[in-house]
């Protein structure tokens, strides 16, 4: 019996409940998925092929009914669950790469004198080109353009940032105001990062 025909047995066995049938499918499909992935997309790394590979297999596993046999094979089902994913993670991968690769230089330079509390590890390589291109999604009003100007320009007093929230240097909890304002931009920076 070929895989695609050991495929679609086994999927008949998840449609009709049995308490193995998912268990034999990891088994029968797991290695072969991750040997397509090798051969589409040579470039994922063997523990991306199992990730994708295994996810596929959960998705099936979640709803198998959706997979219609009469249509097409299991097999083909899940070549086409992994395939998309593959390019999904690829895509969002390059889309990173080419934004951290511009002048990566200039920004680990840039970055580099930052306060630790300010931008702590990859989020100090990529801030400055996430504040160029999407620095409208970042800040939503007036002031906190300001304090993102202030980061840019390597601001490191409390009072300058207290200025640009319009709130008085010396006033009681600034320090505490502040961070605040400025782990808020942090977070929306986090957030877009992750998207991209």
């Amino acid at each position: 019996m070929d895989l695609k025909e050991r495929l679609d047995t086994v999927h008949q066995r998840m449609c009709a409940g049995s308490r193995t049938a998912s268990r034999d499918l990891f088994l029968a499909a797991l290695d072969p998925l991750e040997g397509f992935l090798a051969r589409k997309f040579p470039s994922l790394s063997p523990e991306d092929r199992h990730d994708l590979a295994t996810d596929a297999i959960l998705i099936y596993s979640a709803e198998p009914a959706k997979c219609d046999t009469d249509k097409s094979s299991l097999w083909s089902y899940l070549c086409r669950i992994v395939n998309a994913d593959a390019i999904d993670l690829l895509r969002t991968r390059t889309n990173r790469g080419a934004l951290l690769a511009k002048n990566v230089r200039t920004d680990v330079e840039f970055w580099a004198s930052r306060s630790k509390d300010v931008f702590r590890g990859e989020d100090a390589i990529d801030a400055r080109h996430i504040m160029k291109l999407y620095g409208n999604k970042l800040a939503t009003n007036d002031i906190e353009v300001r304090v993102l100007s202030l980061i840019l320009n390597d601001e490191k007093k409390t009072s300058a940032f207290a200025k640009a929230l319009g709130l008085d240097p010396d006033a009681p909890d600034i320090e505490k105001i502040v961070k605040q304002t400025k782990d808020r931009i942090l977070l929306r920076m986090r957030r877009l990062r992750d998207e991209l």
